[in-house]
């Protein structure tokens, strides 16, 4: 075997070698990120403080924060299912200012992507962005189409996909009318 030869086989081997501990250490990343699984917001639990910019620009907030109640919601713009619940929430939001209740939805997809896919003006000016590492403070699960109620003391009062009983409660007290309220 002649030298260039010896060089290309060691050269190889040293590529082969390089490349096994990348992919052992990546293998090893991945397994870590497993048993640290993500749990999900319990009740009673403050939500995180975390820092959003709404999307129709202005300076940063505390979505949730201590002082109003929120309902902070989760949509993906690749989502087929929250594409259809879009209409349904920009009935509420009205409803919701009425009734004291702070309404975001919340994203960390580009800004110009977020504007493709929400149809109207209302909807764009209830949405903020986090940097991803926010969202997955305020959305562990990554789940969408989803929701969290913030109580007015920043505290997490349910967490549920978007439909569920604690949702559907929420929209039918939204829909009451204001006599049957003031009756109760």
């Amino acid at each position: 075997m002649d030298a260039t030869t010896l060089q290309w086989v060691l050269a190889a081997l040293a590529f082969a070698v390089a490349g096994n501990i990348w992919l052992s250490l990546a293998v090893l990343r991945a397994g870590r990120r497993e048993r640290l699984a993500p749990m999900a917001l319990e009740p009673g639990q403050p939500l995180p403080a975390v820092q959003a910019r709404p999307l129709a620009g202005g300076p940063r907030f505390q979505p949730g924060a201590a002082g109003q109640a929120a309902v902070l919601l989760f949509l993906a713009s690749r989502c087929p299912k929250c594409g259809e619940k879009l209409a349904g929430i920009e009935r509420l939001l009205p409803l919701a200012r009425e009734a004291g209740l702070a309404l975001w939805l919340l994203s960390e997809e580009p800004a110009r992507r977020l504007r493709a896919f929400l149809p109207g003006d209302s909807l764009r000016s209830a949405t903020a962005r986090l940097a991803l590492r926010d969202y997955r403070r305020v959305n562990p699960l990554m789940s969408s189409p989803s929701y969290v109620f913030v109580n007015y003391q920043g505290q997490v009062e349910a967490a549920g996909l978007i439909g569920d009983e604690d949702w559907l409660a929420l929209v039918g007290q939204l829909h009451a009318e204001p006599s049957q309220e003031r009756a109760a």
